[in-house]
């Protein structure tokens, strides 16, 4: 039985390699063929693109890591070459794959390769070291770094003190590595050059208990880290900064020391590990200063609100659908010149972006009428995990199909990062059109309301029958009275910390509207930090 299912299975192929581009990696699979060479790659995948770009190769066999329990014979690509381009025989073989070159395929994203394989380090031919904060800051120095192909990162917890926090960029004649040896927390990956996308050289990030050792420039004073970040922004030669938040660091009006540093090669000489300190880089490579960070405003639906006025929240938009007739759906937030967030419930039903419109620098919806510049939307991505706004993942990005030029009336809101996730905000403010009332009607007016937030435990409480999770925020009064409604869906609980405005939540769901005991639930922004940055560069 075996031999007619070889012969099958042959014949499938060969249909297969002849009719089409196979990008099918078979399991359990030896293909036999004359051998060009081998080679070390970490996945079957890689394997694959290895074929892809070498001369001759037009097939291939892995053998993985379960294979053997021999290091040296583990994760070994076989290249292959036929005359006709199909194996020359097929056997059945446990935990090996195959497949077949992807010359034809024409895939312009082959070769970018964004996997990170942990405990493993890339053997190659050292280029030079940096200390770095984390693995993101080491690949994207390898992305631009000449020559860099491959890079190892060491962790924190790594056994020798000095390789802490060091990243080796590395390259190799073949371009892959040497080698692969197994070593506890080194993490590695390749530049993502051939991603055929942009990847920002900056790094907005800051980082807690991290102390950014260099040469000192200066030391200044300023309420808050961001404001640090800023300040080295501004500084010329400034490339890196550490906020101290040590005893004797602040001053009595809540300022504190912010030690502005450089290097020769622009990366810290050191990162020391402890409480006290929050550090970062400079954001001059962003090649734009942080537009949220110039803008400092005054001071789900709105019960209990009152009136804006022009430009308080310039990074508030109305969600328009053209449908039967055009109007106002929900709200959303800038958060750049091209990206639109709001809530995944507002738009998975009506996923065409050639329906909606938006409109960015509005204070009433009876401004808006035919002459009214809109942005169309040129792509729509939901999280993958959003099922209902009840479970979570209520969040979505619109991609706007031109740049967006800010003014006074329109202009982006600071996004938190993961360090950002536990402050506890206490200038809270949920904006929209939304009913003022359970029964009412879309408001003319752009509506703002206080509203304090609630600990997860508290929320819980109030909602018995659902699951409070962690990537959510609960924010109103017990007693009722102001909370958002139908129509604030998608719009921004912003909060004020460090003076600046950050989009700390999206209006998600709650109970009726603003109703004694049921507080407004929204999407925790924070936590969904990593997913916006991958889906907007």
């Amino acid at each position: 039985m075996n031999w007619i299912y070889r012969t099958f299975y042959f014949i499938f192929l060969l249909a297969s390699v002849y009719s089409e581009c196979v990008t099918q990696i078979y399991e359990n699979t030896f293909f036999q063929g004359g051998d060009l060479t081998t080679v070390f790659t970490p996945t079957a995948n890689y394997c694959q693109i290895v074929c892809t770009y070498h001369p001759t190769c037009l097939l291939f066999t892995y053998l993985p890591a379960t294979w053997t329990k021999d290091p040296a014979k583990s994760k070994k690509c076989f290249l292959k070459q036929t005359s006709v381009g199909t194996p020359t025989n097929i056997k059945v073989l446990d935990e090996v794959v195959s497949g077949f070159s992807l010359k034809t395929c024409q895939l312009s994203e082959s070769d970018c390769q964004m996997d990170i394989f942990e405990d493993q380090v890339f053997s190659g031919i050292n280029i030079t070291s940096f200390f770095t904060p984390d693995i993101s800051v080491c690949q994207t120095i390898c992305t631009y770094f000449p020559k860099c192909l491959f890079f190892t990162f060491f962790t924190r917890k790594s056994q020798i003190e000095s390789q802490r926090n060091l990243c080796l960029l590395k390259t190799s004649t073949s371009g892959i590595p040497e080698a692969l040896i197994l070593q506890e927390n080194a993490v590695s990956g390749f530049g993502l050059l051939n991603c055929r996308r942009s990847f920002p050289a900056c790094n907005s990030r800051t980082y807690t208990h991290m102390d950014f050792l260099g040469d000192e420039l200066n030391v200044t004073y300023t309420k808050g880290h961001r404001a640090c970040q800023q300040v080295c922004t501004d500084t010329i030669r400034c490339q890196f900064f550490s906020y101290s938040l040590l005893q004797g660091s602040c001053h009595e009006e809540g300022k504190c020391a912010c030690h502005l540093r450089m290097s020769s090669n622009g990366s810290p000489v050191k990162i020391v590990h402890g409480p006290g300190s929050i550090s970062g880089y400079s954001l001059r490579l962003c090649k734009k200063k942080a537009m949220c960070m110039q803008h400092s405003a005054r001071t789900i639906r709105i019960v209990g609100g009152t009136d804006s006025f022009p430009g308080e929240w310039p990074w508030q938009v109305s969600l328009h659908a053209k449908l039967s007739r055009q109007r106002h759906l929900c709200g959303g937030s800038i958060i750049s010149n091209q990206w639109i967030l709001t809530a995944a419930h507002c738009v998975t039903s009506l996923e065409n972006p050639n329906i909606w419109r938006i409109y960015a620098g509005i204070l009433r919806q009876s401004e808006i009428n035919e002459d009214t510049p809109f942005f169309k939307v040129e792509e729509i991505i939901v999280h993958s995990q959003y099922k209902h706004a009840q479970i979570g993942y209520d969040i979505a990005l619109m991609k706007l199909d031109k740049p967006m030029n800010f003014t006074d009336l329109q202009l982006p809101i600071c996004l938190p990062s993961k360090e950002d996730a536990n402050i506890f905000y206490t200038d809270c403010w949920v904006i929209g059109w939304g009913y003022r009332k359970e029964k009412g009607r879309v408001q003319d007016i752009l509506q703002k309301a206080p509203v304090p937030f609630m600990s997860k435990e508290e929320c819980q409480a109030r909602y018995r029958r659902r699951r409070i999770g962690d990537k959510v925020i609960c924010a109103g009064y017990d007693e009722g009275g102001r909370d958002a409604c139908k129509g604030d869906s998608g719009g921004p609980l912003s909060c004020r910390h460090e003076e600046l405005w950050y989009l700390v939540g999206i209006t998600s769901w709650g109970e009726g509207c603003a109703r004694p005991r049921q507080p407004g639930v929204y999407t925790k922004v924070a936590d969904y930090s990593d997913w916006i940055l991958e889906k907007t560069t």
